[in-house]
């Protein structure tokens, strides 16, 4: 999966120059701006037509849950069982909508790697813009990115019988968002520590692993011991679990939260150190 190269219109204007008598042409790099997201509505609207709105990404986040939905929730036997909340087909929607939201969110944040190569971020050095807003625009395309999978996975769902009760609609779905800025900085973590390619490959492969240890493709009830007692500690499992919480009659867990936000921290002093090494160049 690609990225659109970003243009040099979105980047600032070139720095300026000083030239004086018998010495080579020095930049002189603009003083960073005094405000945290300088220029981040720009840089947002021309990177999300160029990222998340780019065919092949686009492609991915709408399709990937759509064809699992089917595979698994979709038209089978148990699928109109009621349980908890909704029917099993909703549950199983819900599901696969959780792992294809995170998956969409750590692949359009893990283009930071194809951005590095292209000499995005020394093109960022010299501008007024600050890594904060670079890091958040990123964190809130990944975010746009999931929230398209998911309305599209539920667009879809609803066709295909897929029944919940009303605030489960909202609620669900809101939670993944939530968690998915665990894989959003994930993303940002590994696109800065590797090549693109590699990037892509180890949050495809990783990813799977994640979501088998937190229980998307089997619970973890049918897992051996050993699995169940890692589980937890593992990335995703906060995420699903919190996630998908609403739509069961379970007691709620403050260690899916605690997961959550420190997978999240770890992952965000990883991105925040590397753009911060970049910039200082």
């Amino acid at each position: 999966m690609s990225a659109k190269k970003p243009s040099q219109e979105a980047s600032a204007a070139r720095p300026e120059t000083k030239k004086t008598a018998g010495q080579p042409i020095r930049a002189v790099r603009p003083a960073p701006s005094r405000r945290p997201l300088h220029g981040l509505w720009p840089l947002l609207r021309h990177q999300f037509r160029h990222t998340v709105l780019y065919p092949s990404n686009l492609g991915f986040a709408l399709l990937l849950p759509v064809i699992m939905y089917f595979m698994f929730g979709a038209f089978q036997s148990y699928s109109s069982i009621w349980r908890g909340h909704s029917n099993v087909s909703a549950q199983v929607m819900f599901s696969m909508g959780a792992y294809g939201a995170t998956m969409a969110a750590a692949s359009i944040a893990a283009g930071v790697g194809i951005e590095r190569a292209s000499g995005w971020s020394r093109q960022l050095a010299l501008t007024p813009t600050t890594s904060a807003t670079y890091l958040a625009n990123k964190i809130l395309l990944a975010l746009a990115s999931a929230l398209l999978s998911l309305l599209g996975l539920m667009a879809v769902g609803f066709l295909c019988g897929a029944k919940a009760e009303g605030p489960m609609w909202v609620a669900v779905p809101g939670l993944i968002l939530f968690g998915s800025l665990v894989t959003a900085n994930m993303g940002l973590a590994l696109g800065y520590l590797f090549r693109s390619d590699a990037a892509y490959a180890i949050i495809g492969g990783g990813s799977a692993i994640f979501a088998f240890l937190a229980g998307v493709w089997m619970p973890l009830d049918n897992m051996p011991e050993f699995f169940r007692d890692f589980a937890p500690y593992t990335p995703m499992y906060g995420l699903f679990h919190f996630s998908q919480w609403p739509l069961k009659d379970s007691p709620f867990n403050w260690a899916w939260i605690v997961n959550i936000a420190a997978w999240t921290a770890f992952f965000a002093a990883i991105a925040v150190r590397r753009i911060r090494k970049d910039t200082a160049r």
